[in-house]
């Protein structure tokens, strides 16, 4: 019963890919909540697996899969980053099984590290110091055309993109704060600096309550963003990483605070 179970499964994810188009594109950026097909009758390994080889299997022999590996729980702490150790953090399971493949490269920055599979996941060797400035893994998957997958989790509700975004564009209420970080590789600790953009601390800065909807809303209008929900109840979103940096780009060239219920006070730092 497992067994054809799983093989259901197995198809399911295959045409659901293929529905998304995936089989077309070599770079793909995942990013997921499986809570709708936790209760399966599967076990957790082997439903991951079949996400992951049915993803590797439509893509093609050319393709690389990103996933994010995030430890912002290590922010403001003295624990040592290990590159091959630490774990993600809230990235949800498949994100950790991904950084945990034997041939998974993982990017080095503390706070917010992207892992890879496949023929371009090298490029995590040679990045920047800073989160989501140009050339950190955003910058990157960008210049990859790569196509963002999300599985359970509505796009508008996870796309870190958005602060790769307000970065380059320079947004007024955010700044490069520095951290000094011990990390560990091939088995020696050193430090280094970090960066990350960070909203400012002395004023009231709130996030528009729906996030990202508006950003959606337009991509949809342009038929930019893609959806299908599996036979087992779980819902796929698929988008060029390009199209969206583009709408989004838009938006704060016309509002650099459209990201934000409201115009903040940033009169106190005015004179830096």
């Amino acid at each position: 019963m497992q067994n054809n179970l799983s093989k259901k499964l197995i198809i399911d994810f295959k045409n659901s890919f293929k529905k998304l188009k995936l089989d077309r594109v070599e770079n793909v950026y995942v990013t997921s909540n499986l809570t709708s097909i936790a209760n399966l009758r599967i076990p957790k390994k082997d439903k991951l697996s079949i996400i992951l080889n049915s993803l590797k299997n439509v893509m093609g022999k050319n393709y690389t899969i990103f996933s994010p590996s995030a430890s912002m729980n290590l922010c403001n702490t003295k624990f040592v980053f290990d590159l091959k150790k630490t774990p993600s953090y809230q990235m949800g399971p498949l994100a950790e099984f991904i950084r945990t493949q034997k041939n998974s490269t993982r990017s080095l920055h503390p706070f917010w590290s992207i892992s890879a599979l496949g023929k371009n996941s090298k490029i995590l060797n040679n990045i920047s110091n800073h989160s989501y400035a140009y050339g950190s893994p955003w910058s990157k998957m960008l210049d990859l055309d790569t196509t963002q997958l999300n599985l359970g989790v509505h796009p508008s509700r996870a796309v870190t993109l958005i602060h790769h975004v307000e970065t380059i564009c320079g947004v007024p209420y955010r700044f490069s704060k520095k951290f000094n970080c011990k990390i560990m590789i091939k088995n020696k600790i050193n430090q280094q600096d970090f960066f990350m953009s960070v909203f400012f601390k002395n004023t009231v800065i709130n996030k528009r309550i729906k996030l990202n909807e508006h950003f959606f809303n337009q991509m949809i209008k342009s038929k930019k963003l893609h959806y299908h929900k599996t036979s087992f109840g779980l819902h796929l979103w698929s988008f060029k990483m390009q199209d969206f940096f583009k709408v989004a780009l838009k938006y704060f060239v016309n509002d650099i605070y459209n990201y934000l219920e409201f115009k903040p006070d940033l009169s106190f730092h005015k004179d830096l």
